[in-house]
């Protein structure tokens, strides 16, 4: 049976956003030109960067660099490998340069993150967040309701936030750890636009797993159909995030905030 037309093309799309990815995460330590990729994916190199953001939230440069720091927390989490042997790995020429970047967007160093993981490693990552769950006030004026559906379900927790990209990285402006299907407040320190992400995992999967979850059919994530806008003048805002099971097309989990936070931060702020 045929495609509509539009169906047709959005498959079409899908298939060529999926080459260059795979693309990506074969040759994550190579030089990889917009020109590259876009070959990859049949297309030219401008309808390529379109066509790209269209189906990710994100442009090719921000997807790679993301898979980038992603391989490094596998490879963090299941070798021995020397942090310099991991930056020259994922594509990096400077150590200096890798782990600034690393550290700002997991929101730890690769030594410090390695030594969290190990010491959590078959630890289930629902306890983790549990335990963050147990550490975080509810806040005081909650500017977001983000009610979380989907999922395993039957009451695992999973992680709320409100980040400045559609790629969960660097710390959020504000988080929450929601029981689903639940909802929960989230307070933010200032006026400002916000993408509202969700993520969990099914209770077998650990620690170690979740964090370096690069071929993971065990997470469930969720998006914001569009930026949600704070003002302090407007009330309190609720959004809708429905869990689904992640897909090729789906950025990479960066940030490590709830592993933080509940093994070795203090108690926190919604």
């Amino acid at each position: 049976m045929n495609l509509p037309a539009t169906e047709h093309t959005a498959d079409m799309w899908s298939q060529a956003v999926i080459r260059s990815i795979g693309t990506m995460r074969e040759h994550l330590g190579d030089e990889l030109s917009l020109r590259t990729l876009a070959q990859s994916a049949w297309l030219s190199p401008f309808h390529f960067h379109r066509v790209f953001h269209r189906m990710t939230d994100s442009t090719p440069a921000r997807f790679l660099a993301a898979w980038r720091i992603a391989e490094a927390k596998r490879l963090l989490a299941y070798t021995a490998d020397s942090v310099t042997d991991v930056c020259m790995h994922v594509g990096y020429a400077s150590l200096g340069t890798f782990t600034s970047q690393f550290t700002r967007v997991v929101g730890v160093s690769p030594g410090r993150f390695r030594r969290i993981v190990r010491a959590h490693a078959d630890v289930p990552f629902h306890e983790i967040l549990q335990r963050l769950e147990d550490r975080t006030e509810e806040p005081a004026h909650a500017a977001v309701t983000v009610s979380v559906s989907g999922g395993p379900g039957d009451g695992t927790p999973a992680a709320a936030g409100l980040f400045d990209s559609t790629i969960p990285q660097r710390h959020p402006a504000g988080c929450a750890v929601v029981r689903t299907p639940g909802a929960a407040g989230i307070g933010v320190p200032g006026d400002g636009e916000f993408q509202a992400l969700a993520m969990c995992f099914d209770r077998s999967v650990t620690v170690r797993e979740a964090v370096a979850a690069i071929d993971l059919d065990r997470c469930y994530v969720a998006a914001s159909p569009g930026p949600v806008r704070v003002s302090g003048g407007a009330g309190p805002v609720t959004v809708e995030l429905a869990l689904r099971r992640r897909g090729p097309t789906d950025p990479p989990i960066l940030m490590a905030l709830p592993l933080l936070m509940a093994a070795t931060g203090p108690r926190a702020r919604r």
